[in-house]
């Protein structure tokens, strides 16, 4: 995730611009997502998704933030800390709720949602 972050996301942000990069990289989490509520039992294709998701979940911190910094008031301080507030709740929600739908509902509902809320 970090080396992503560090190294890809600099170049798709340069290469297709921040906002056509944001597209593209939830567009493809989107894809990963369904595709892990798909094969839920399948351990190989959770384990490559899990990855390749770490790899754009990296991407996309990187250009979020760049974009949330560029439209944010002139007070840095004050934009950083309601983005950070809003990323951290869901941060902390997303773990918990994920776990009650898995093992009370299905276990790949979590994934299939996920997929869902990001269209």
């Amino acid at each position: 995730m970090a080396t992503s972050s560090i190294f890809m996301a600099p170049k798709l942000r340069d290469r297709y611009g921040t906002y056509n990069s944001i597209y593209y990289v939830l567009s493809l989490l989107v894809a990963v997502l369904l595709i892990m509520g798909i094969f839920t039992s399948n351990q190989i294709v959770l384990i490559v998704s899990i990855i390749f998701s770490g790899i754009l979940i990296g991407n996309n911190n990187t250009l979020l933030t760049t974009a949330m910094m560029d439209i944010g008031s002139k007070d840095r301080s004050t934009t950083s800390a309601a983005y950070n507030f809003i990323r951290f709740i869901g941060s902390a929600i997303a773990p918990l709720l994920a776990t009650a739908l898995g093992e009370n509902i299905a276990p790949n509902l979590p994934f299939v949602l996920g997929g869902g809320y990001l269209c």
